[in-house]
């Protein structure tokens, strides 16, 4: 096996596609580092006339690379940052923002107190490499009143690591650091495996248990073997 083939194996997995949900009735934006993913929640939320979203985001590791790949230098969290893209798509309808969340449960329960009542069917915007977690730890969050699904564009693939490129994705070419698109992703893994330091029942207790395939977490093992530069 090479390194690109297990890369590939866990992107294939992580970034699977999700389960489709029609007639939405709101959409979140989680802050992340890809400028793209807000440009793509003001597309589906046009397409949907949805008369709000809401975008969860304060200052957080992700930040730096959001105000490098937009070129900005200032103190606005990434809420603020990405509700100027919206603005620029084209979206007209409301945004609520949580300017304070800086990780995942923060996301959901900041995100969950600013959903309109009529909220029941949402779509999660992510970076794709945390779009399923992201969903889960939702799901955990919100509870069984609302049905989850997240914005998945096809399954990621690698052509090179260093810079990142991928098979057909040019909104994703280069769009991460090579460090900190390898921590992202092998930090994914160490999360929804559900072992005493994951975030599954055995663990954090944040997400409900995840099967991970044989194959895939033997690619995990694999990448962790060869240290790879990881950098947050």
């Amino acid at each position: 096996m090479t390194e690109l083939t297990d890369l590939n194996r866990c992107l294939a997995w992580l970034t699977r596609p999700a389960v489709p949900l029609a007639n939405l009735d709101g959409l979140v934006l989680c802050g992340n580092s890809l400028p793209v993913t807000a440009k793509f929640a003001a597309n589906i939320a046009i397409e949907q006339q949805l008369p709000t979203m809401i975008i969860a985001g304060g200052i957080g590791h992700a930040t730096k690379y959001l105000r490098q790949n937009m070129g900005v230098k200032n103190a606005l969290s990434e809420a603020e940052l990405m509700t100027g893209i919206i603005r620029r798509a084209g979206y007209q309808g409301e945004i609520l923002q949580d300017r304070t969340s800086t990780n995942t449960g923060s996301n959901a329960s900041h995100a969950l107190a600013l959903a309109p009542e009529s909220w029941r069917r949402v779509m999660l915007v992510q970076d794709p490499l945390l779009a399923y977690r992201s969903q889960l730890t939702f799901e955990q969050v919100w509870g069984p009143d609302y049905q989850l699904t997240h914005f998945s564009p096809r399954a990621l693939q690698l052509t090179k690591l260093d810079p990142v490129s991928f098979v057909d994705q040019p909104a994703y070419q280069s769009a991460w650091p090579t460090a900190y698109f390898t921590e992202l992703l092998l930090g994914e893994l160490q999360r929804l495996w559900d072992t005493p330091q994951g975030y599954g029942p055995l663990g954090a207790n944040y997400l409900r248990h995840v099967d991970i395939p044989d194959n895939v977490l033997a690619a995990y093992q694999r990448l962790l073997a060869q240290a790879l530069k990881r950098e947050r």
